[in-house]
C-alpha cells in the first residue's frame, strides 16, 4: 500500500479517536476525593486532609495533637476555615503561631500536589460583624497559668489570675477593649496593651500581629477578647480576618545602625552615641531589653562598686580562671579584652542609672530582673536626642550593599508591612543568637530537642545577615543549657517537674543505660551536668512510689537529712525554690506528661522499661546493678556520693523523659577583640560589628561556672562594638 495512504488513514483514525473521546480537564476532579499529608510542626506531626470535588474544597481538616492548644491549636482551626472560605491553600499564617501555621500550609501543599488539581481562589470578603450591642467580658491566662510556679520570679503576682477583657461593641463594630487583672511579667504586657489592643480596634479583627517577644501575653489577650466577642454573638472563625498590610517605605540616614535592642545592642547604641555618632536601633520585638531584662548579675572585676565593698579579685585572676576552665579553646585575646573592660563598664552603667547589689563572690554585681534599667538608657540618654531612634517591631532582613559590595545600611520590615531602609556607615549586629530557630539548632548543635526558656525572637537573624556578607563563624556554636532540665514537648519549665533532675535521682539514656554521675546536676549543673545531659539528648529520670510520695509531700529536700540539705544549700547553692513540696502539681504534671508520652508508670520495673522503650535485657541488668550499689552504699560506676543513692524498691515505678532546657545559644559570628566581624580569611569586614550572643569567641565548652558571664559579655562586647563603630566612621 502506498505510504501516503497509510499516513492519511492513521491521521483519520487519530481524528476519530479524539472526536469520540470524552474531553477531561486534568485539573478538575469529577468525584469527591480526600488527600492527606503530614509534616513536622512545633511539637510533633501536623496532618492536613483536603477533600475536593469539582475543583472546590469541600472540607479541610488539620490535626496536630502535640501542638500548643492555645497557640498552634488555634492555627489548626483558623487556617483550614480560611482555606475553605477562599478555596485555596494560599492563606496567611496566624500571628503568634508561625511554626504551626507553616506546617499546616506545607502539609496542605503536599496534599494538593498529590491530588494534581488546580484550585481557583475565591477572594475573601471582609466579614461584617453582627453583634448584639453591649459590654461583654472574657478571661484567659497568658504567659503564666494558675498552676505556674515561675511568674513570681519575674515580678508577677502570686497567685496568678486570668486576664479580664471587657469589650464594648455596637452592632457592626468593636468600640473599646479594656484589659484588667493582669498577672503577666512587667515589661512584657505593656507593649501588648499599647500596640496590639489598639490594632484590634483599628483594624476590627483579631487577626492582627501579636507583639513579638510578648507572644504568650498577646495570645492570652486575644483569647479573652474572643471569648467576650463570642458572647456578643460573633462566629469565632470570622474574627480573624487578616489586618491590612502597609505598602509604604521609610528611609533613614544615620552613622551607626544597631540590629537588635537587647542588652548588648542597647549598650552598643549608648556607647556609639556618647562617642559622637548618631544611632538608629532596629528591634524586631515590641520592647527593648531582650533577655537582659530577665537576667540579673554581670561580671565586674576591679569595678569601683566591688572594690568599695572589699573585693580584691582582679581581671587577671579571672582570666586565668577562665582559660584554665576552657583550656584555651576560646579566643583568649577577646576573653582578656572583655575582662579588662568589665570593671569600667560596670561603673559606667552605674553612672547611667543601674542600681546594683554586691555578690559574695567578689566578681558579680546584681541588677535584679526588670525592664527599667534598659528603658532608662533610651529615655534619658539614647533617644533623648531626636536624631537617634528606636524602631520597635522592625525586623532587619538583609544588609544593603553598594556596587563595590560595601555594606551601606540595613533593610528591614515593620510588623505592618512597611519597608524600612536605614543607610549607615557602620552596622552592629546584636540579635541574641539562634535559640528560637529549630532549623539552626539542628544544623549547628546537632539537635532541636530542647525546651527554650529564652526568647523565640532570637532566631538567628543576625548570624544569617553576617553570613550574607561573607562572615566566618566561630568554632564554638552550642546550646546555652540551663541548670534545670525540661521536656521538649510538655511545659515542665514553668512548674515543678523541671526540678526532677535536681536531686541526684537515677537517670537513664534512651536505651536504659546510666550515662553520668547524677549528682553533677546539683553540684555542677551548668558545667558537668549540662554537658552530660547534652551527650544523650533525651533521658529518663527513674524513681519509685516512695520517692514520688516524699517529693509530693516534702519536696526534694525530704529525700535527704537536715545536715545533707544544709550542705547542698551552702556548698552548692541548692536553689530554695526547687525544694518546695510539689503537692497537687505532682499528680497534675505526671498525668500531663503521660498524656504526651513523656512519662510512664508500671507496677514492675520490667513493665516500666517496656513502656519507655528501653533495650529490656540491658536495662534490667542496669537496674539490678544500680540496686546493688544502693545496698552497698557505693556507686562503682560513676562514684556518686552515697547520699544520692536513693532506693528504688516500692512500686509502682515511674520514668519521666527530660531534655535540656536552654536560655539560647553561645558562639556565632567570628569577631576580633574590637568586635569587628571577620571573613573566612580572618580579615575584618569593613563597617560590620557584632556583639552579645551573636558574637563568638568568648566561650569554650562547657559554660563557665562564674555567675554573670553571659550578661557581662553582652554589656562589654556591646560597649566595645559601639565605641569602635563610632571610631570607624570618623
Amino acid at each position: 500500500m502506498n505510504k501516503n495512504y497509510i499516513v492519511i488513514i492513521l491521521v483519520l483514525c487519530a481524528i476519530g479517536l479524539i472526536a469520540c473521546s470524552p474531553q477531561v480537564e486534568t485539573s478538575i476532579s469529577q468525584t469527591e476525593e480526600t488527600y492527606t499529608a503530614k509534616v513536622n510542626g512545633f511539637s510533633g506531626d501536623v496532618e492536613v486532609s483536603l477533600t475536593i470535588k469539582d475543583g472546590k474544597l469541600t472540607s479541610v481538616n488539620a490535626i496536630g495533637e502535640k501542638e500548643t492548644p492555645d497557640l498552634g491549636g488555634k492555627a489548626l482551626e483558623i487556617l483550614p476555615a480560611n482555606m475553605l472560605a477562599e478555596n485555596s491553600i494560599d492563606v496567611d499564617v496566624m500571628s503568634g503561631a508561625t511554626i504551626t501555621s507553616n506546617a499546616v500550609l506545607e502539609a496542605a501543599r503536599l496534599a494538593l500536589s498529590e491530588a494534581n488539581i488546580t484550585l481557583k481562589k475565591v477572594e475573601s470578603v471582609k466579614e461584617v460583624f453582627d453583634f448584639t450591642p453591649g459590654t461583654y467580658t472574657g478571661e484567659a491566662y497568658g504567659k503564666w497559668d494558675k498552676d505556674s510556679k515561675e511568674g513570681f520570679r519575674f515580678g508577677s503576682p502570686n497567685p496568678i489570675t486570668p486576664m479580664l477583657a471587657t469589650v464594648t461593641v455596637e452592632k457592626d463594630k468593636i468600640v473599646s477593649i479594656d484589659i484588667a487583672n493582669i498577672s503577666e511579667t512587667p515589661g512584657f504586657y505593656e507593649p501588648v496593651l499599647e500596640v496590639m489592643v489598639p490594632d484590634i480596634i483599628k483594624y476590627q479583627t483579631l487577626g492582627v500581629d501579636t507583639v513579638s517577644g510578648c507572644t504568650m501575653t498577646s495570645k492570652g489577650v486575644i483569647q479573652a477578647v474572643e471569648q467576650a466577642l463570642v458572647k456578643a454573638g460573633a462566629d469565632p472563625y470570622k474574627l480573624y480576618a487578616k489586618a491590612e498590610v502597609s505598602n509604604e517605605t521609610e528611609e533613614y540616614k544615620t552613622d551607626v545602625v544597631v540590629i537588635g535592642g537587647g542588652g548588648s545592642g542597647s549598650v552598643a547604641a549608648l556607647a556609639a552615641y556618647e562617642a559622637g555618632a548618631e544611632v538608629i536601633v532596629l528591634e524586631k520585638t515590641g520592647k527593648a531589653g531582650g533577655m537582659s531584662v530577665l537576667t540579673t548579675g554581670f561580671i565586674a572585676p576591679e569595678s569601683k562598686a566591688l572594690k568599695d565593698n572589699g573585693s580584691t579579685v582582679t581581671s587577671k585572676e579571672l582570666f586565668d580562671e577562665y582559660t584554665n576552665y576552657n583550656y584555651g579553646t576560646a579566643n583568649n585575646l577577646l576573653v582578656k579584652t572583655i575582662l579588662d573592660k568589665a570593671g569600667s563598664t560596670a561603673d559606667w552603667l552605674i553612672e547611667h542609672g543601674y542600681k546594683v547589689k554586691h555578690s559574695s563572690n567578689g566578681v558579680t554585681l546584681d541588677t535584679g530582673k526588670g525592664q527599667e534599667k534598659i528603658d532608662n538608657l533610651y529615655k534619658n540618654y539614647i533617644t533623648k536626642t531626636d536624631s537617634n531612634k528606636l524602631l520597635l517591631q522592625t525586623r532587619a532582613d538583609k544588609l544593603i550593599f553598594d556596587e563595590n559590595n560595601k555594606i551601606i545600611g540595613v533593610h528591614a520590615i515593620k510588623k505592618d508591612g512597611t519597608e524600612v531602609n536605614v543607610y549607615a556607615d557602620a552596622v552592629i549586629i546584636a540579635t541574641g543568637g539562634f535559640g528560637g530557630s529549630k532549623e539552626m539548632l539542628k544544623k549547628y548543635t546537632g539537635s532541636d530537642r530542647y525546651w527554650l526558656s529564652g526568647l523565640e525572637a532570637s532566631s538567628g537573624d543576625g548570624i544569617n545577615l553576617a553570613l550574607s556578607a561573607g562572615a566566618d563563624l566561630s568554632s564554638e556554636l552550642f546550646p546555652h543549657i540551663t541548670e534545670f532540665a525540661a521536656n521538649a514537648d510538655v511545659d515542665f519549665n514553668d512548674y515543678y517537674f523541671k526540678y526532677l533532675n535536681y536531686a541526684g535521682l537515677l537517670q537513664l539514656d534512651s536505651s536504659g543505660h546510666r550515662f553520668m554521675n547524677e549528682e553533677w546536676c546539683i553540684t555542677q549543673p551548668l558545667a558537668k551536668g549540662a554537658s552530660s545531659i547534652r551527650t544523650v539528648g533525651s533521658f529518663w529520670v527513674v524513681f519509685d512510689q516512695n520517692t514520688y510520695d516524699i517529693i509530693k509531700e516534702q519536696g526534694l529536700s525530704g529525700l535527704f537529712t537536715t545536715e545533707e540539705t544544709e550542705f547542698l544549700k551552702t556548698e552548692h547553692n541548692w536553689r530554695s525554690r526547687a525544694l518546695d513540696p510539689f503537692g497537687d502539681l505532682m499528680e497534675i504534671e505526671m498525668n500531663r506528661a503521660k498524656e504526651a508520652g513523656a512519662a510512664y508508670s508500671a507496677d514492675t520495673l520490667e513493665d516500666l522499661g517496656k513502656k519507655a522503650g528501653f533495650t529490656i535485657d540491658e536495662y534490667l541488668e542496669e537496674m539490678k546493678r544500680y540496686q546493688e550499689f544502693i545496698e552497698k552504699g557505693i556507686d562503682e560506676d560513676f562514684n556518686k556520693n552515697p547520699m544520692f543513692l536513693i532506693p528504688i524498691y516500692k512500686g509502682p515505678f515511674y520514668a519521666v523523659r527530660m531534655e535540656p532546657a536552654i536560655f539560647g545559644t553561645l558562639g556565632g559570628i567570628r569577631v576580633d577583640e574590637k568586635m569587628r566581624v571577620l571573613n573566612e580569611d580572618l580579615k575584618p569586614i569593613e563597617g560590620l560589628y557584632a556583639a552579645g550572643q551573636d558574637a563568638g569567641g568568648m566561650y569554650g565548652y562547657p559554660y563557665y561556672e562564674t555567675p554573670g558571664t553571659t550578661q557581662g559579655y553582652a554589656y562589654n562586647s556591646g560597649r566595645i562594638a559601639g565605641e569602635h563603630a563610632a571610631e570607624f566612621i570618623k
